[in-house]
């Protein structure tokens, strides 16, 4: 089986390009619609990591191409972003999903895909404008015990929260929040200062690409 193509964008922010395309992975930016028809149509089968994509300023990858792939021969991957929402869709179709993000589609029926959403920069580095909510509910999941952050304060701030379109969930107006829903200004403060270094949407991407679980699978199927 040929090389891995990760397309990715702002889930990959603050981390080095070079421990994400060691080896035989190659960069892409964030998927459009074509994309993988594209490179199933020059390359020979291989591996496509779908993580980060468009999806309003041009039409997001689509079901059918994604498909396609899989029919050619080719392992389809996907996590953190749009592409933990794909591999959620096909996952009778053949597609693998990997992370937290990808299992909340089977812990929370009402999971939504705006969660997954954020405002970015258009290029490289795709520095972040505002925060994907999956990130804050997973750092209150891990860390709301040690702040001291009430179950009661969790299910207001994220309502509040899950109410907002995506690009005004930015750092003051969560911190504002917060505060209505009921956390004291140094939890905030702490969760707020925890959370650059522990997004999860970066952590699934992270150890997907070290643990590259497509080889394990390779050899299965040899």
């Amino acid at each position: 089986m040929g090389d891995v193509t990760l397309f990715v964008g702002p889930s990959a922010f603050g981390v080095p390009p070079q421990s994400l395309a060691a080896g035989d992975v190659r960069i892409k930016p964030p998927v459009r619609r074509g994309d993988v028809d594209r490179l199933v149509d020059v390359s020979a089968p291989g591996v496509v990591v779908v993580c980060d994509g468009v999806f309003q300023c041009e039409p997001a990858v689509s079901h059918a191409e994604l498909c396609r792939a899989l029919d050619a021969g080719w392992q389809v991957w996907g996590v953190s972003s749009i592409g933990a929402i794909r591999a959620f869709e096909l996952r009778g179709e053949g597609m693998c999903g990997f992370g937290y993000v990808r299992s909340m589609f089977d812990r929370h029926p009402d999971f939504a895909d705006d969660e997954m959403c954020l405002l970015h920069a258009p290029q490289s580095p795709w520095w972040p404008l505002s925060e994907a909510l999956i990130n804050l509910r997973y750092a209150l999941e891990r860390r709301k015990r040690a702040l001291g952050i009430a179950d009661a304060s969790e299910r207001r701030l994220l309502a509040a929260l899950r109410e907002l379109w995506f690009g005004d969930r930015t750092e003051p107006r969560i911190r504002a929040l917060m505060a209505k829903a009921g956390v004291e200004p140094a939890a905030a403060q702490r969760l707020l200062d925890w959370l650059p270094t522990h997004r999860v949407k970066t952590l699934d991407l992270v150890r997907l690409m070290s643990l590259r679980p497509w080889a394990s699978a390779r050899r299965r199927e040899s």
